[in-house]
């Protein structure tokens, strides 16, 4: 039988880490996704302590669960006779009854009609060349100021999102929940990948002018968005100027440094048997 696709959801903080390394278990990144439970604790074999990747097998219904799980939508694929899989409509304070009614996701393929919420585990992280990031799914509700700019550059010119996705990052102060850092992960990842080559081009024709040239050219659609990237536009010219950088390479390091803070989790205890 051949793979079959899955769809994640996944907090905003984590979408830069899941692009770097992929999905790795919940016990690697149980301080993002909570907690190790009772539904961890008593899963099967390989599958206990956290030691698991999920996702739904019905993107329909992975964009119904958003407010559960985080606007990062991520698919990859799993081989149905290495995965388990069990309806949502089978958790109840049972932990164990919910693993119980896991079957292979093989199984409830070859019964024609698998359950419209199915969810499916794996037992292995997913690699990040296996992973395939989508559109976000934020509301313009969570874009706030910044929603008639991502309208406007996320699909249509993917050079100037990437350059505006840096100044997001760094206006968000560190913040994964704020509109800023929605707006940078709307604008970093969309349903059609980036080219490999668009880095490059970024990089080539400096991420500080092509950020200028769409502020200039988006202005007048999101006014009080543009003003504050335009600010923090000004903030790292200044730092470039006492640390002897170019402004384009200060927005880089500026953003890279912004992003570790947003992304970076409170410490926590060792999880035990993970």
């Amino acid at each position: 039988m051949p793979r079959v696709t899955v769809y994640h959801l996944a907090p905003a903080a984590a979408l830069p880490l899941i692009e770097g390394e992929g999905l790795r278990t919940r016990a690697d990144l149980s301080a993002r996704y909570g907690p190790i439970g009772a539904e961890d604790e008593t899963a099967p074999g390989q599958f206990a302590h956290g030691r698991r990747v999920s996702a739904y097998l019905s993107l329909d219904h992975a964009r119904a669960q958003v407010e559960a799980h985080g606007p990062g939508l991520v698919s990859f694929s799993v081989d149905p006779a290495k995965a388990v899989a069990a309806p949502a409509s089978a958790r109840t304070d049972d932990a164990v009854a919910y693993w119980a009614a896991t079957r292979s996701l093989a199984e409830w393929l070859a019964d024609g009609h698998p359950a419209v919420d199915l969810e499916v585990h794996q037992n292995v992280p997913v690699r990040g060349k296996h992973v395939r990031l989508h559109t976000p799914l934020v509301s313009d509700e969570q874009l706030g100021d910044y929603a008639p700019l991502v309208a406007a550059v996320a699909d249509d010119d993917r050079l100037a999102a990437k350059a505006l996705m840096h100044l997001a990052v760094i206006a968000a102060e560190g913040d994964p929940q704020s509109p800023a850092f929605n707006a940078a992960i709307a604008l970093a990842w969309r349903d059609e990948p980036d080219p490999p080559s668009l880095a490059r081009e970024l990089f080539q024709y400096d991420p500080d002018k092509v950020a200028s040239t769409a502020l200039a050219e988006y202005g007048a659609k999101a006014p009080a968005a543009v003003e504050r990237l335009r600010e923090v536009q000004a903030e790292v010219r200044t730092w470039a100027d006492e640390n002897d950088s170019k402004p384009g390479q200060a927005l880089f390091t500026r953003m890279a440094a912004e992003l570790e803070r947003a992304v970076t989790p409170p410490v926590t205890p060792p999880i035990d048997g993970a």
